[in-house]
C-alpha cells in the first residue's frame, strides 16, 4: 500500500484548481492545514476516509481491496473479474474515482500505471467487517420489483397533474412575496420562522414544505440570498411570464442538476420501480457504508420529486422516467399533455371580485393581478379590485379607458356597474396628491428638495397626521403644500403604498410617470470557500519555490518516514557532481543530519540533510 507521503507528493503536485474540485468531495478541517503533509493527514484523517467509503459503492470497495496490493489495471482486473465478475471498464472508472478522491495513489500513465491503496484507507476497510471482500461480494442486489403496469402508470399521472400546476403557482406565489419584501435568514442558516409562516400563507402551502419549495426555486436561479435575506432574482419576471410546462421543466432541470451522484446511480438502476422503499432498500445495498447518509438524503429527495410532481405515492410518473432517461425536454412534452389547458375569459362581479373558472394565462394573470388583490389561488381563483389597484394601474400609465377595455376583454359578464363607476371615481382622484423636485426655493425649509402639493387644504392636514408618513418628516409649507428633505421617488412610493392618488410632476408641472421602483434585488453573498482558501495557502508556500522551500519539503518527506517507519529511497548529491541511491529507514531527523538503517547492508548510517537531494517512496 501507499503512505502519507506518496500522498503528500501527488497533493504537492496538483493544479490549485483541481484541488479546489477534487477537494470538495472530501470531509476536511481545512483551518488546520497549512502545507501538503498537513493536508495529506488530514485526508487520512479516520473519520475523513470514513466519510469518503461511506459514498463508494461495492465495486469502489472492492477495487480498494484488491488495491491494497499493488498493481496495473491488468492485475486488478485479474483479481476481481474471476472472483467478483468485475469487469475491465467497470474496474477502470472505479480506479478513476478513486484517485480522484485521493483514497489510492497511481504512479505511472496509461494501463500499465501501478495502482496502490493508502494505508489509512485499508486501516478503514478493516475496521467494519461488512466491508470485507466476502461479505461484499456475497450479498446479492434486492429483487427488482415487476415494472408498475401501464394502467397503474396512467393513474399515477393523472394523480400528478394537481401537484404539477401546483409547484409552478406556489413557487409563482412565493417569488412574489419575496419581490415584495425579501426574506430574513437566522444566522445558523435557513429562513426565521415567522417568514416561513408569511411565505407558507402567500402561496397557499404548507409550512414544513416552504424551506424545499424555496430551494427549488434558488436552484432554478429565481431567488437568492443578498444582504436583506432571500429575495426573487431578476430572472424571476422572465419565468413568471414563461408558460406553466416551461416553468415547471426549469424548475425540474436545476433539480436532476443538483441531485448527488450517488441519488443519480441509484435512479439509474431503480428509476421504474418505486421511490420509497424500494429505492432506499437498494441504496443501502449499493453503498454498504452509506447509513449515515442514505436516510435523510432519500428522505429530502422523495419529498422534492413528490413536490414537482414527479410521483404520486412515491410510484414515478412517465415524466419522472422520462426526466431520468431523456432529460428535461422529454418530460415537459409528458407533463404538458398534463397541465391544465390557459383560460383568457373571466366572470366579473358586482362585489369587485373576479372569478376564474380555471388557470388564468399568465400574461393576463400578471395585469390582473396590478388592480385586484388575490383572495385565492388555484385552478380556479378568484381576485378582488381595489380602489388602490386601480389607482397603481394609472400610475403605471393606465388610464380608465384602458383598463375598462382589458376588462371588458377578458369578462364573460361585462364590466359592472360597481366596477365601472369605481373606475370613474378613482380616475377621478387620481393626481389630487402631486409629487415634484424643487431646488434652491427660498420659502422651503432648509434642506427640502421634494414637495407634496394638493389643491385640498384637507388633503394636505391628513398628510401631516398620518402616522405611517411620519418617516417622512413632512413639514408644512403652506395651506397646499408640505415639504420633505427626502427624494421625489421615495415619497412617490411611500405615499403609493399607503393608498393615496399620487402622481409625480415633472420640473414643467405635468404628470409623468414614475421611476421604477427601486426593487429588493438580491446581491449574492458568496459564502467563504474554505478549501479555495486552504489551497492558496498551500499554493503561496510552494510558489516562493526556493533552496529553502526544497529543503523543508525533503525534511517533511523524512519525517513523515520516521513517523509511518517507511523505507524510501534517498537520493544523495556525491563530490563529483553525481547522485547515489540509497535504500534506508529513517530513524530520526534533526541537527541538520537524517539517522537510519541502510536496508541493503543493514547498518546504521548518518547523513547531512544537505547532501540529500530527493526522497521519494521505495517501490
Amino acid at each position: 500500500m501507499s503512505s502519507a507521503l506518496d500522498l503528500a507528493g501527488v497533493l504537492r503536485s496538483s493544479a490549485p484548481d483541481d484541488l479546489v474540485r477534487l477537494l470538495s468531495a472530501r470531509l476536511l478541517r481545512a483551518s488546520s492545514v497549512n502545507d501538503a503533509f498537513d493536508l495529506a493527514d488530514t485526508l487520512l484523517d479516520p473519520s475523513s476516509v470514513r466519510d469518503a467509503l461511506s459514498h463508494l459503492d461495492r465495486t469502489e470497495l472492492l477495487v480498494l481491496h484488491a488495491a491494497r496490493t499493488p498493481g496495473d489495471l491488468d492485475a486488478l482486473v485479474s483479481r476481481l473479474d474471476a472472483v467478483f465478475d468485475i469487469g475491465r471498464g467497470a474496474v477502470a472508472v472505479a480506479v478513476d474515482h478513486l484517485v480522484e478522491l485521493f483514497l489510492v495513489v497511481r504512479r505511472g500513465d496509461g494501463p500499465t500505471a501501478s495502482v496502490s491503496t493508502l494505508d489509512g484507507v485499508g486501516d478503514r476497510l478493516d475496521d467494519d467487517p461488512a466491508l470485507s471482500p466476502g461479505r461484499l461480494g456475497a450479498e446479492h442486489p434486492p429483487v427488482v420489483l415487476e415494472a408498475v403496469a401501464d394502467v397503474d402508470r396512467d393513474a399515477t399521472d393523472a394523480r400528478s397533474a394537481e401537484r404539477l400546476y401546483a409547484v409552478v403557482i406556489e413557487v409563482a406565489e412565493i417569488l412574489r412575496a419575496l419581490d415584495r419584501s425579501p426574506a430574513r435568514e437566522l444566522a445558523k442558516g435557513g429562513l426565521a420562522l415567522p417568514e416561513v409562516r408569511r411565505l407558507a400563507e402567500a402561496a397557499r402551502l404548507d409550512v414544513d414544505d416552504v424551506p424545499t419549495v424555496v430551494a427549488i426555486a434558488s436552484r432554478a436561479g429565481l431567488a437568492a440570498a443578498g444582504p436583506e435575506g432571500v429575495a426573487s432574482t431578476q430572472e424571476a419576471a422572465a419565468w413568471l411570464a414563461s408558460s406553466w410546462p416551461d416553468r415547471w421543466e426549469s424548475l425540474t432541470r436545476a433539480w436532476l442538476a443538483s441531485l448527488p451522484a450517488e441519488i443519480l446511480a441509484v435512479l439509474h438502476e431503480r428509476v421504474e420501480t418505486s421511490w420509497g422503499e424500494p429505492l432506499s432498500e437498494y441504496a443501502r445495498w449499493a453503498y454498504p457504508a452509506g447509513d449515515a447518509w442514505i436516510p435523510e438524503r432519500l428522505a429530502v429527495f422523495a419529498r422534492a420529486a413528490e413536490l414537482l410532481g414527479l410521483t404520486s405515492g412515491q410510484a414515478p410518473t412517465r415524466a419522472a422516467i422520462s426526466l431520468l432517461r431523456e432529460g428535461p425536454e422529454a418530460a415537459r412534452a409528458r407533463v404538458a399533455d398534463l397541465l391544465p389547458d390557459a383560460i383568457e375569459q373571466v366572470y366579473l362581479q358586482h362585489d369587485l371580485t373576479v372569478v376564474a373558472p380555471g388557470p388564468l394565462a399568465p400574461g393576463l394573470d400578471a395585469r390582473l393581478r396590478v388592480i385586484a388583490d388575490v383572495e385565492s389561488a388555484g385552478l380556479a381563483a378568484t381576485y378582488r379590485i381595489t380602489e388602490g389597484g386601480i389607482q397603481r394601474a394609472l400610475t403605471a400609465g393606465e388610464t380608465a379607458d384602458s383598463l375598462r377595455s382589458f376588462l371588458e376583454g377578458i369578462s364573460l359578464t361585462g364590466v359592472p356597474q360597481p366596477l365601472d363607476y369605481l373606475l370613474q371615481q378613482s380616475a377621478e382622484r387620481h393626481g389630487r396628491y402631486r409629487v415634484e423636485r424643487v431646488v434652491g426655493s427660498a420659502d422651503l425649509p432648509a434642506g427640502a428638495v421634494t414637495v407634496v402639493s394638493s389643491d385640498e387644504r384637507a388633503s394636505v392636514d391628513t398628510l401631516e397626521v398620518d402616522h405611517a408618513l411620519a418617516p417622512l418628516a413632512l413639514q408644512r409649507v403652506d395651506a397646499g403644500r408640505v415639504a420633505t428633505t427626502f427624494d421625489r421617488d421615495t415619497v412617490f412610493w411611500a405615499l403609493s403604498d399607503e393608498r393615496y392618488p399620487v402622481v409625480v410632476v415633472d420640473d414643467g408641472g405635468e404628470a409623468t410617470p414614475p421611476a421604477r421602483r427601486r426593487l429588493h434585488r438580491p446581491t449574492p453573498v458568496p459564502p467563504r470557500d474554505a478549501v479555495r482558501d486552504m489551497v492558496e495557502r498551500l499554493t503561496a508556500g510552494s510558489e516562493a519555490s526556493s533552496e529553502t522551500t526544497d529543503r523543508a519539503w525533503i525534511t517533511r518527506q523524512l519525517d513523515a518516514a520516521v513517523k509511518g517507519r517507511l523505507t524510501v529511497t534517498i537520493a544523495i548529491a556525491m563530490p563529483d557532481g553525481s547522485t547515489s541511491q540509497l535504500e534506508m529507514e529513517p530513524t530520526g531527523v534533526g541537527g541538520g543530519r537524517v539517522r537510519g538503517r541502510d536496508k541493503k547492508s543493514d547498518v546504521e548510517r548518518t547523513l547531512p540533510l544537505s547532501h540529500v537531494v530527493s526522497v521519494s517512496s521505495s517501490a
